[in-house]
C-alpha cells in the first residue's frame, strides 16, 4: 500500500497519465478528421471532462511534492474521469437503446463556458447520438470508453482512499494546534 501511496508522489506517474489522456484526445481526433466519424454531444462532453482531467494532472505534476495541491489534483483529476465515465455510460445507453435521449446536433456546454464556440474543430458535435464507429476488438467506441476510462477512475479513486486518511489526520493536528 506504502507503494501505491508513494505512486501519486511520481513524476512518471502524473507524466504517464497526461500522455494516456493526450492519447485518447488524439485517436478521437483521428477519427473525427481521418475516418470522418463526426462526435456527438456527449461525445464531445467527454472530450471536455478528459481535457480537465488533462489540466488537473498537469498540475498534479508540477505540484506532486505538495501533499495537500497533490491531494487536490487526485481529487480533480478522479471526478473529471468518473464525469467522462458517467456520460461515457450515459452515451452506452443511448448506443443500446436502454436510455430515451433527445441528443441534439449542439454541445450542450453552458453558457458561461461555450466550448462548442471556442474550439468548435475540438469540441463541435457535429454526429448524431447512438452511432458511434466500431473500434478495436468489436467494441464501440463507447463501450472503449467504458473500459479506457473505467480503469484509470479505479487507480484513481485507490489513490485518493490512500490519501484521505492521511489528509484527515493532517486537518486534525492542524485544528488541534489552533
Amino acid at each position: 500500500m506504502k507503494f501505491l501511496y508513494l505512486l501519486a508522489q511520481s513524476a512518471y506517474f502524473w507524466l504517464a497519465g497526461i500522455i494516456y489522456l493526450i492519447s485518447m484526445e488524439g485517436i478521437a481526433l483521428y477519427y473525427q478528421y481521418v475516418l470522418q466519424f463526426y462526435p456527438c454531444a456527449l461525445c464531445v462532453q467527454v472530450r471536455a471532462w478528459v481535457v480537465g482531467a488533462i489540466f488537473s494532472s498537469v498540475a498534479g505534476l508540477y505540484f506532486r511534492s505538495n501533499f495537500w495541491i497533490r491531494f487536490l489534483c487526485l481529487t480533480l483529476t478522479l471526478a473529471c474521469i468518473s464525469g467522462g465515465l458517467y456520460t461515457s455510460n450515459y452515451a452506452w445507453g443511448v448506443e443500446n437503446g436502454t436510455v430515451i435521449s433527445t441528443c441534439s446536433m449542439g454541445a450542450g456546454f453552458p453558457g458561461f463556458m461555450p466550448l462548442d464556440e471556442w474550439l468548435p474543430f475540438f469540441f463541435g458535435a457535429n454526429g448524431p447520438c447512438g452511432q458511434s464507429p466500431i473500434m478495436w476488438f468489436g467494441f464501440s467506441m463507447v463501450e472503449s470508453l467504458l473500459v479506457t476510462l473505467g480503469l484509470p477512475c479505479v487507480v484513481l479513486a485507490l489513490l485518493w482512499f490512500l490519501h484521505f486518511p492521511h489528509a484527515v489526520a493532517s486537518y486534525v493536528k492542524l485544528m488541534r494546534a489552533q
